[in-house]
């Protein structure tokens, strides 16, 4: 238990602060809402660009496998993502360029899911001189999942929208 205080102290500023406004995030997450066109092009495609830069920052070009595992994860999670929302009610209104979905708590727990993996995998390449594969390769796959998985959602609501 030491060890996780030691750990939890050793965390920047600036990821407390993120993980209170994803807890905000994730709260609203539960009642239904309305999203704005922008808005929802805008969540995937930062989660596709920070999965981008997480994948160049931890691994560089020293590991060019990675870049077939992050294609790959990332097909998968956006699969899982359109599945989970296939069946929603979502109200689309073109004049205002708004959808509306219905609340749910699998935001919430993919946003805590993306952040402890990246919490976790941070420590990991914190304290570790030398990052073996294996866990690039957990790293790679595991976020990615998370990001396709927005990326799914995102684009079956743009799809709605569109038709």
């Amino acid at each position: 238990m030491e060890d996780l205080w030691q750990i939890l102290r050793g965390a920047p500023w600036w990821v407390y602060v993120l993980f209170i406004i994803l807890v905000r995030m994730g709260l609203q997450s539960t009642k239904p809402r309305t999203i704005t066109l922008q808005r929802l092009g805008l969540f995937p495609l930062v989660f596709i660009v920070w999965s981008i830069l997480r994948l160049y920052q931890n691994n560089g070009f020293e590991f060019p496998s990675l870049i077939f595992w992050w294609v790959l994860s990332l097909g998968i999670g956006a699969y899982l993502g359109v599945k989970e929302v296939s069946s929603w009610k979502i109200h689309v209104d073109k004049e205002k360029k708004t959808i509306t979905i219905p609340g749910n708590y699998s935001t919430i727990v993919f946003i805590f899911a993306i952040f402890i993996l990246n919490f976790f995998w941070g420590y990991f390449y914190a304290t570790l001189v030398n990052v073996p594969y294996w866990i690039r390769l957990i790293d790679t796959i595991s976020t990615t999942i998370c990001t396709g998985l927005f990326v799914g959602r995102g684009g079956l609501f743009l799809k709605r929208y569109l038709s």
